[in-house]
């Protein structure tokens, strides 16, 4: 188990088969799956599935997993952060993993750039990531990750899995959660990208960040963006819903 890659193997079979379960998995099914480890979840996965493809990175598990596995199972030595996962298979595909805690953000970024292929996507996070992508206006946990994720995709929580069903044991609690895709979503990096600008400072006003973002705009006319929105010019960026984002930013574009 290498520190770097944020290792930290399941064996709990009774955790492991739920994981199966909230994928929706049938036996037609393809699945990726981003960092199998030991290959316990693969196996479940394996079972489930007409056939599974697991992406490791650490070369020391590949001989083990290469000979462990059933039939249906390809194992694919690579970066999943480096992959194109849409090219992978020819067939559209399950989505499940345990993410590493240091790189979950990115990965998540990477299955909605490939989101046209992927059917829906089972991971399991660290359970305060887990937290943010499924959290609503106002609370702690709300911002720029939230409204990334919550502008393609439904998040739907699963459970929490204790530390100790790890090993070795992590220093945080884990949570596994389904994001299924919204339909007729098209790309927003701009969007996304504004909101992110948005919650610079969260202890500004909304008014205050957005003056930043567009120096080409005077306050005043922020202030009528924001109260065509239908917003205070008081407002903060960590109360406002998605939907009142949008209008933000197809007032101010």
């Amino acid at each position: 188990m290498k520190k770097r890659y944020g290792q930290h193997f399941l064996s709990d079979r009774n955790i492991l088969q739920r994981i199966v379960r909230l994928a929706a998995i049938a036996p037609s099914d393809t699945v990726i799956e981003i960092g199998p480890g030991a290959g316990a979840l693969t196996r479940e996965l394996a079972a489930a599935a007409h056939r599974v493809i697991a992406i490791e990175v650490d070369t020391d598990l590949i001989p083990k997993l290469n000979v462990s596995m059933p039939a249906n199972v390809k194992v694919i030595e690579a970066d999943a952060l480096e992959t194109d996962l849409s090219q992978l298979v020819n067939e559209p595909f399950h989505l499940v993993g345990n993410l590493p805690y240091n790189i979950a953000t990115p990965l998540l970024k990477q299955f909605i750039a490939a989101r046209d292929r992927i059917l829906d996507v089972t991971v399991m996070l660290q359970k305060e990531v887990a937290e943010r992508l499924r959290a609503k206006p106002g609370s702690k946990d709300y911002g720029p990750l939230t409204l990334l994720v919550q502008y393609y995709a439904t998040p739907i929580w699963g459970f929490t899995v204790p530390r100790g069903a790890f090993t070795p044991r992590p220093k945080v609690e884990s949570a596994v959660l389904r994001l299924e895709w919204k339909r007729g979503v098209s790309d927003a990096k701009d969007f996304t990208d504004f909101v992110h600008r948005a919650f610079g400072s969260r202890r500004k006003k909304l008014m205050n960040n957005l003056v930043t973002i567009c120096p080409a705009r005077s306050r005043k006319e922020i202030s009528s963006a924001l109260q065509t929105a239908g917003l205070s010019p008081d407002a903060r960026a960590e109360t406002l819903t998605l939907e009142q984002f949008l209008r933000v930013y197809n007032q101010i574009r």
